[in-house]
Parts: structure tokens; sequence; C-alpha cells
């Protein structure tokens, strides 16, 4: 299996900026009383109230973020075979296992499967080239028109 090489950037990126955020709003939570606008003891003042109200929201949803582009970040680094795949609860490996009758397809079924399949598509693009040289083409425009001119009378 060849292996790509993971695009991590766009991801750490991401990862950096969400934390920053995070921090801005875990600033906009501690501000009032780090900078001493909110008085000790007294009930909050609306600065207060409005800073934390702001706050709370703008660093759950930067967390949240970070998780997204962490698992994203995780996903393309199994993708790219840096990281080995998850291993599958005993549950779900018996439901991927086939029934008793069944029979697995060896692998060169499936070499020969792509040959086959390859075969196919060369010989249906020969009989397409020969129908376009042909004129047989013209019939398709023709259907191709009455659909149009159908479509534009709806």
């Amino acid at each position: 299996m060849p292996t790509t090489q993971p695009a991590v950037g766009k991801y750490l990126v991401g990862m950096v900026a969400s934390l920053l955020i995070a921090l801005a709003g875990g600033w906009l939570i501690l501000a009032p009383f780090a900078l001493g606008y909110q008085p000790y003891g007294a009930d909050w003042v609306s600065q207060t109230i409005n800073n934390v109200a702001t706050g709370i929201p703008v660093a759950v949803v930067a967390l949240v973020a970070f998780g997204f582009f962490f698992t994203g970040l995780l996903g393309a680094l199994r993708a790219a075979g840096v990281l080995a795949a998850r291993k599958q609860p005993v549950q779900a490996q018996a439901a991927l296992q086939p029934e008793a009758g069944l029979a697995l397809v060896p692998a060169p079924a499936q070499s020969e499967l792509d040959r086959t399949l390859s075969t196919l598509a060369a010989a249906l693009a020969a009989d397409l080239n020969a129908r376009r040289e042909a004129g047989s083409n013209q019939t398709g425009d023709q259907l191709l028109e009455q659909s149009v001119t159908r479509r534009e009378g709806s």
C-alpha cells in the first residue's frame, strides 16, 4: 500500500488558531477580575456580565473547533499510514466477518476482475469512438435537444 505525504499544516494552523481564540475567550472571562473593574464581593456589574456572557461561548466554540481539527489530523495521519488504524471491538469484527456459507474472494481473482474491467472500458471507449465517427451522435443530439425543449416548456 503506497503511503502519501500527509498535509498536516492546515490542521496545525487550525489547532493553533483555535487555542488562541480559546485563550481570548478565557481572557474575556477573567479580565473584569484581573483588571479590577469588578469590585470585590459586590454584585456583578454590567461589564462583567457582558464579558463572561461573551467569553464562555467564544471559549467553548474554540475548544470544539480544536477537537475537530485534532480529529481531522488523526484521520489524515491514519490515512497516510503514519498512525496505525484503530482496532475494532470484538463485536464490530464479528459483524464484518462473512457468513459461514460465503467464501472470500482470493486476491488473484481481484486482479483478474481489474483486467476484465479495463478490457471492458477499452471496448466501450472504442465503440463510442466508432459511433461518433459513423454520425450516430446526431440521434443523441436530437434527444438532448428534445429534453431541453421539454424543460424550457415546463
